[in-house]
């Protein structure tokens, strides 16, 4: 996802973004005494890989050499914070390899999102509300984070996740000059120049969950959400779909690869935990205009 916003505050963007996280790391905290040093402790890290492919040529696809998801689990707490406002990331790396670099543009990355991000609060009671308070740009209108089936992370009406809306449709890739090298903090954008290689990828970094500072009872965000990130042919795509998908056959897509960012704020553990569903509430109706 390329966007986070909460609905009481439209310009405020902190949780998506297709950048690293140095944009998270420079805000500050409200003004509070310093208690901790700033620290990005990484929980967890995968590597998922393509399988070799050995019926290229039937499927037309012999300048792909290769493709991987790399995903890591991040704890992020600001120099000014206390412990207990740490926050929760998933950082996401699509690799994409191909034989020479006229060749990036016979592919195509689309995502896929389902799930919810949703506030929660302790009342003084005891019980918690929950609310869905968040939204995101999808399709050219801003709407809630709550969606019961896969559909396209987009923006716009192009598919590719890595459309830059009015611009390119692989703007959004990033490249360094070692291939090798996954620092998306100091990539150049596809947009700015083209590399001189065949590897670029495509960087999404989803959070900020848990404990939210400056508020009178304790109040969280919520993130539950299942993603799937597919690198197509680009003949088998559309340059333009809808909400239902229309032109976008997933079965037509040469490999998946599944991540997630389940992070929910537990009051009576009084702590972060990392969930394996979708929280139920993510089927509640919603209610309000959104």
């Amino acid at each position: 996802m390329k966007l986070f916003e909460t609905k009481a505050t439209p310009v405020l963007r902190l949780l998506f973004y297709t950048g690293a996280l140095v944009g998270l790391i420079c805000i500050s905290a409200n003004g509070a005494k310093a208690q901790t040093p700033r620290s990005i402790k990484e929980i967890s890290k995968r590597t998922v890989q393509m399988p070799a492919i050995t019926d290229c040529r039937t499927r037309g696809i012999c300048d792909l050499k290769s493709v991987k998801l790399v995903e890591r689990k991040i704890k992020v707490l600001l120099a000014d914070e206390r412990a207990d406002f740490a926050t929760y990331m998933t950082d996401m790396k699509f690799v994409v390899d191909v034989k020479k670099a006229a060749n990036i543009t016979k592919f195509g990355v689309v995502q896929f999102l389902k799930g919810c991000m949703f506030e929660s609060e302790l009342l003084q009671d005891g019980t918690e509300r929950r609310d869905f308070s968040y939204v995101h740009k999808h399709f050219g209108s801003y709407k809630l984070i709550k969606h019961d089936d896969f559909v396209i992370d987009t923006s716009h009406a192009d598919p590719l996740a890595t459309s830059f809306e009015t611009y390119g449709r692989f703007d959004l890739y990033k490249w360094n000059k070692d291939p090798a090298n996954l620092d998306a903090e100091n990539a150049t954008w596809y947009f700015d120049a083209k590399p001189p290689h065949g590897t670029v990828f495509k960087a999404d970094l989803v959070g900020t969950t848990g404990l939210i500072e400056g508020t009178q009872n304790p109040n969280a965000r919520n993130s539950s959400l299942e993603l799937e990130t597919c690198i197509f042919k680009i003949s088998d795509l559309p340059v333009t779909t809808d909400e239902t998908s229309k032109g976008v056959d997933k079965s037509k897509a040469v490999w998946c690869a599944a991540w997630d960012h389940k992070f929910r704020y537990d009051f009576a553990k009084m702590n972060v935990v990392q969930d394996k569903t979708i929280d139920p509430f993510c089927a509640t109706p919603s209610t309000g205009p959104l």
